[in-house]
């Protein structure tokens, strides 16, 4: 199974030691972090210690974390250029800490906002995790107030999940689940 994938502009690789630099860089940012880490600015060891559970839920699970960079066709580098983002698959304590799920979670640097980056790399990330590992349920946690994630997770046919109360905090609960997934890409894949 083939742990890097590719969209049309882009280039995903599992996190590695080689990037820690760079996603320091990248998470510590204050428009990265107000939503990612609840504003909270982390440390080198935390960002050692997100690389080195990506690369056990790798091996374990079959998914975890990917860096984002522009996929440059025919590039010498097998990265492609300078980090643009991250996306991947963690997973968590579900909405008030019912169930333990799989969750999606994406960020990207402030100049790329707005160019659809986000949907294309969580696309890639929904489609390796209901198509390759084979999960059911993929879920996302919006913070309140965060209309871009929203939409992002609209647009990625993802629906409320777990009727009720929000987040304590105010967030809110969407999921994407197999069935309808691999039924609504089977759709768009027969259009001539």
């Amino acid at each position: 199974m083939s742990e890097v994938l590719r969209t049309g502009r882009l280039a995903l690789h599992p996190v590695s030691m080689s990037d820690h630099r760079a996603l320091l860089a990248h998470w510590t940012g204050p428009l990265v972090r107000r939503h990612l880490f609840d504003d909270m600015v982390i440390s080198p060891v935390q960002v050692t210690e997100i690389i080195a559970a990506s690369q056990r839920d790798f091996a374990v699970e079959g998914y975890g974390l990917w860096t984002l960079r522009p996929g440059l066709r025919g590039s010498v580098d097998p990265y492609g250029g300078p980090l643009v983002g991250v996306a991947g698959l963690r997973r968590h304590d579900g909405p008030l800490h019912s169930a333990v799920d799989v969750e999606i979670l994406y960020s990207l640097e402030p100049d790329r906002w707005g160019q659809g980056l986000a949907v294309e790399a969580s696309r890639a990330v929904l489609g390796y995790a209901f198509e390759v590992v084979g999960l059911h349920r993929i879920t996302a946690e919006i913070d309140a107030g965060n209309t871009t994630s929203a939409a992002v997770a609209e647009q990625l046919g993802m629906r409320p999940w777990r009727a009720g109360p929000d987040g304590p905090d105010g967030a809110s609960y969407v999921a994407a689940d197999r069935t309808h997934w691999l039924g609504s890409r089977r759709g768009i894949d027969a259009v001539p």
